[in-house]
């Protein structure tokens, strides 16, 4: 069972940093939701995510407790590409009380750019408990 608990939903003033991974003016206004997914009661993702309201005007009216993120982008914008980044780390101290773990506790966080042809749409930053998940694969040349 999925359920979001939605910490942060609002409109700010993009920083040096956001805005040039954004491609926006710094200072002009950038959505940043901070969300953590559940599954059966246990935290298995915090979603740090700030979006190009040029890309996804309504992206704030949305209810992310009924509709995922991505799920309203997806359907709400023209994503073309997505750039992404992944290491294994420690979460900053608000990602570990949000998540339910230690400050030291191993993650695989990933970052991730969506874009549109010509625009970026999203910068997010996933952050994952590694010890709730396993990855497991198999070949057959």
């Amino acid at each position: 069972i999925h359920r979001a608990e939605v910490h942060l939903r609002r409109g700010e003033r993009a920083t040096q940093g956001i805005a040039a991974q954004l491609g926006v003016p710094v200072g002009s206004e950038v959505f940043h939701t901070l969300i953590v997914h559940h599954e059966n009661g246990v935290p298995l993702q915090c979603e740090d995510r700030y979006v190009n309201p040029a890309c996804a005007p309504n992206y704030l009216d949305e209810d992310f407790s009924r509709i995922t993120p991505t799920q309203h982008l997806f359907r709400n914008t023209a994503l073309w590409r997505a750039q992404y980044q992944l290491e294994a780390a420690n979460p900053t101290k608000q990602e570990a009380r949000l998540l339910q773990i230690e400050a030291n506790a191993p993650c695989l966080i990933m970052l991730r750019r969506t874009h549109t042809r010509d625009a970026v749409i999203t910068l997010a930053r996933l952050v994952y408990p590694g010890s709730r998940y396993s990855l497991a694969g198999e070949f057959n040349p």
